[in-house]
């Protein structure tokens, strides 16, 4: 009875629920396990414990506490519990994974076994393989499993792992069962909105006539009101200092002479307005014992209405710097610049996910040795903007005096030298760069009006994505009923995968507020700016808070001014709409299909040598995928300038669709071998091939330039419909040791070989013969002009002189004979390869009867390409490698349940494109939250209970090359949910 009730337990739990792990899992021997008699989260993991220990490779489990009940309030929060598991965080809460050094997009993320269509990446404005955890609630989860090894019945998709979601069934149940819970959630950070917000979710199962017909549905509702706090740089620009600049001191020691410039450095905060829906109904149907039949429908809902205020200062580079200061490394570390304005910027955005997946299933057991199960689904993922669009923004500028009675002092810590504008100004040690702005008299920092304000340019963007698949599973399975025979069973079948992606994106372009025009200032009545003091914000780090040097900034509501900005002075243009109701061409329009049918074997044998249990897991998937890509060719014919500082790109009216058709076979083979060398003891060994495929807007097959192509900014993308899929050959050696119930040791080495990846080559030169007009006939016409005067020589003189020789206000275009625009043109292709290693060590450990427990795991992936930080060359590297350690602790007993937890994160590679510059890096710092949570069961149906998310307030902090090359802080605030849960 003792190995059934261990089944009994992992059945409650829904750890059951995919047949992929109920096929491997059968119950250990009564000696070591002795009988189930804990409840709770030390059953889920004895359960987590005995999928892991008879599952075939490395598979790591996390299940349900009870029903409804999973052990964080968010999915990637418990996952990165793990070993080898890292999160990203975006808005302090998980959203997307790293496994064994390898970031969302190498992992696939399967519900239920089935691939599903993945929505706009936080923060990113992207198209996304992986699917974000922030998009589903923890609520009627059941469990996930985390499978290190390739195995040929699983989809492919994921070299650094394949994560299944599982979910609750009718049938996993007896009767009746009910769960209902209701949080408060309280969030330090909000400013806009009730600070308290609601987070509800129920469930309800039923099974009825002899339990041949079962009925589930289960549904959440959550709101949250936050705020992001930041300071960030826009990106570092290399070498805008030519060797021997008379205006540059330079201690630059670096190899080649490079040197890094600061693109801008701003502040500010975004507010966040965030609702997620969740729901799922399942009906299962058991007209003969020897079939099940599984009808269900799941549907996701995430929108996030957000805000952004945020003020500072551009930098121009070529003639308007007057001096800087370079260190050893090549970074400047203190500059003077001036003209150009500062800036205040408001955005009205909205982000909108929705997924629905509707699937059947057939298991049919067809005789005592061959079951059979046919799975098929249709899902879908839509992100877009909805109404407001993705992004939509309007940028004002504060210009008390005109464009050159401003100098901008900026500073990572070395006081400025005697005898400039800036003298004696520092920053100090400080985390967040100084930027001091010295106006003309009498205005000062502390001075300033919104009658000195004046309207620049707004845009309205919208993106957005629709993917869909469509796909089918048939597989058979026999088993072997010879007990004295080695070879237990054979499963063969053919998985049948449409996935399909629809990008859209939508660009205004600038709409001309005023762009640097006196006679705009004071159009926007001042009572609709809000003074901010900028010591409430970022006042974690040193160089934030009453640290910034800028006392104050206005913020202001987008919608509220473009009525005025609208009425605003004749030929200055207006902000014609907030929609895109009038506007139904995009910009961008790619279709991408891939259809893949994947064939597979799979053969299981489990014998002994010499009393020492030995199972093998051996396999063969084929897959070939047929990729076809059809894109939008918008060709640019020309560049504005439209001001000293804002150009945009124009298009013939004109488009037409590209063609392009590819396609790929692969051989995945598996084998999982392991000996229980003792009672209690596993030696794993296996091997897998895996598969990632590429970025989808890798492979459009066009080629987009920038609609804003700022000097130094002008950037352009080619895409490669070709590209084939990451490959990884894996190498797994591991040992375990479970030594009493519910407690293990857990020791794991592992090697991957990757081929295939991306370069990111990054050329320079001319598209469609595009001229450049700030370095044309005209303005080399005006700069002459302004040196034999004597003036000094900016962006904004060389563009008064072009207006004054032309009588023209502008824009200019490039003209028949001027300069090409040179594009830094970036072009993805295979080619590059990589060796990653690394070793995970494990324990779990439950304190006898005492109600004590204890999880801890360490993660070292080593390896990789390393980032050279001294060239500016072409190189690549793998994001995402970093070590990372977690211990949780609980006290479960008397019906009070306590547990606190603590993950940490290395500093790592984050990603290889700064906002404004391609392959420049991102560097995350190391990064520790502590989050805790307890509840108390009143009655054995009625519990209260308490969680703290980030209970220090941890925050965060990236940098580029180097440590001193910072490019964001993001504020971290703690966050706590109060509640009650009722079972039945």
């Amino acid at each position: 009875m003792k190995p059934l009730a261990v089944l009994i337990a992992m059945y409650c739990s829904g750890a059951m629920a995919d047949p992929a792990v109920a096929t491997d899992t059968t119950a250990a021997p009564a000696d070591n396990l002795g009988e189930i008699v804990v409840t709770g989260l030390r059953q889920s993991l004895v359960t987590n414990e005995t999928i892991k220990r008879n599952s075939s490779g490395i598979v790591d489990a996390i299940t349900a506490e009870d029903i409804g009940k999973f052990p964080d309030t968010n999915l990637a929060e418990s996952i990165q519990r793990i070993p080898g598991v890292t999160i990203d965080r975006v808005n302090n809460e998980g959203s997307r994974v790293t496994v064994r050094g390898f970031g969302p997009e190498f992992n696939m993320v399967t519900l239920n076994g089935r691939s599903m269509p993945a929505n706009i990446g936080p923060n990113t404005g992207n198209a996304s393989r992986s699917f974000d955890f922030e998009n589903i609630s923890a609520d009627g989860i059941s469990g996930i499993e985390v499978y290190k090894t390739g195995r040929a019945d699983i989809a492919s998709g994921g070299i650094g792992s394949t994560i299944n979601i599982t979910t609750a069934r009718p049938f996993d149940f007896s009767g009746m069962r009910a769960q209902f819970s209701a949080k408060a959630d309280y969030d330090r950070s909000t400013q806009v909105g009730s600070k308290v917000t609601p987070d509800f979710s129920g469930l309800f199962s039923d099974t009825f006539f002899d339990d041949r017909v079962g009925f589930l549905v289960n549904g959440s509702y959550s709101k949250r009101n936050s705020q992001e706090q930041s300071a960030n740089i826009n990106g570092w620009l290399q070498n805008q200092f030519a060797p021997g600049d008379p205006r540059v001191k330079s201690s630059d020691t670096n190899p080649d002479g490079n040197n890094w410039a600061p693109r801008n450095e701003g502040w500010g905060v975004l507010d966040h307005q965030r609702e997620r829906i969740n729901g799922q109904a399942v009906l299962q149907f058991k007209p003969v014992d020897s079939l099940v039949a599984t009808a269900d429908y799941t549907y996701t809902f995430y929108k996030d209405m957000n805000q952004t205020h945020t003020f500072g200062a551009w930098f121009d580079y070529g003639p308007n710097p007057t001096s800087a200061i370079i260190d050893p490394h090549g970074t400047v570390t203190n500059l003077v610049d001036t003209g150009s304005d500062d800036s205040y910027f408001a955005s009205n955005d909205e982000i909108m996910n929705q997924n629905g997946s509707a699937g059947i299933n057939l298991k049919w057991q067809a005789s005592d040795n061959i079951a059979v199960e046919l799975d098929a689904h249709h899902s879908t993922a839509d992100s877009g903007g909805g109404a407001l669009g993705t992004n939509n923004f309007g940028i004002v500028g504060q210009i008390p005096q005109g464009t050159t009675s401003l100098n901008k002092c900026f500073t990572m810590g070395p006081a400025f030298p005697a005898g400039g504008p800036c003298a004696g100004i520092a920053a100090g040690a400080n985390q967040i760069p100084t930027t001091s702005w010295i106006y003309a008299a009498p205005y000062t920092m502390s001075n300033l009006g919104t009658n000195t304000i004046e309207p620049l340019f707004g845009q309205a963007n919208n993106t957005v994505f629709h993917n869909t698949i469509e796909e089918a599973l048939l597989d058979a399975t026999w088993k072997n009923s010879d007990s004295d025979s080695g070879l237990k069973s054979i499963k063969a079948g053919i998985d049948l995968k449409r996935f399909s992606t629809e990008a859209e994106s939508f660009n205004s372009g600038n709409f001309a507020w005023g762009y640097y025009n006196p006679a705009e200032k004071g159009l926007i009545p001042g009572n609709l700016f809000t003074k901010v003091s900028s010591c409430s914000i970022v006042t974690q780090f040193s160089g934030g808070g009453c640290g910034i040097q800028v006392p104050y900034f206005y913020s202001f509501s987008l919608p509220a001014i473009i009525p005025v900005t609208e009425k605003g002075f004749p030929g200055d243009g207006n902000f014609p709409a907030y929609t895109f109701a009038q506007n139904t061409k995009p910009n961008n329009d790619d279709h991408i299909r891939e259809d893949t049918p994947a064939p597979f074997v799979q053969m299981d044998f489990a014998t002994t040598f010499n009393g020492i249990p030995f199972k093998a897991l051996v396999g063969m998937r084929y897959e070939k995928s047929t990729v076809i890509a059809q894109s939008l060719q918008k060709v640019p014919v020309s560049v504005s300038w439209n001001n000293p500082t804002e150009f945009s790109t124009n298009y013939a009216a004109n488009a037409t669709y590209s063609y392009v058709k590819s396609s790929y076979r692969e051989f995945l083979p598996n084998i999982d071998l392991s000996l229980e060398v003792e009672p209690g003891v596993v030696l794993r060994g296996s091997y897998s091939k895996t598969i990632a495929r590429s970025d989808l807007l890798s492979m459009i097959g066009t080629t987009s330039v920038t609609p804003t192509p700022k000097p130094g900014s002008r950037t352009a993308t080619e895409g490669n419909p070709g590209l084939l899929p990451y490959e990884s050959n894996n190498i797994d050696l591991g040992a375990e040791w479970y030594y009493a119930k519910g407690s293990y040791v857990a020791a794991n080495w592992f090697t991957k070989h990757v081929t295939n990846f991306l370069t990111n080559t990054t050329t320079a030169g001319p598209l469609f013969s595009i001229t450049d007009p700030n370095a044309g006939a005209l303005a080399q016409k005006a700069i002459a002009e302004l040196t034999a005067a004597g003036k000094g020589v900016s962006a904004q003189s060389i563009y008064a002189q072009m207006q004054t020789d032309t009588g023209s206000l502008g824009p200019f275009l490039g003209q028949p004979g001027d300069p090409l625009v040179i594009w830094d043109i970036t072009t993805p292709s295979n080619g590059n390869k990589t060796d990653i290693h690394g070793f995970e060590l494990s324990v779990q450990h439950l304190f006898w009867d005492t109600g004590f427990g204890i999880e801890a795991n360490w993660s070292v992936p080593t390896g990789g390409a390393p980032f050279n930080s001294e060239t500016i060359a072409t190189q690549f590297a793998l994001p995402g490698l970093s070590r990372s350690y977690n211990v949780v602790g609980f006290f479960e007993r008397w019906g009070f349940q306590t547990r606190v937890a603590y993950a940490h994160r290395g500093a790592f590679l984050a990603a290889l494109n700064q906002t404004d510059q391609n392959g420049e890096p991102v560097y995350t710092a190391a990064y520790g939250q502590l989050d805790a949570s307890a509840s108390y069961d009143i009655t054995k149906h009625f519990s209260v209970m308490v969680d703290g998310i980030n209970l220090t307030s941890a925050s965060s902090r990236q940098y580029g090359r180097f440590t001193n090359q910072f490019y964001a802080a993001n504020q971290g605030f703690a966050r706590y949910q109060l509640g009650f849960r009722v079972v039945l």
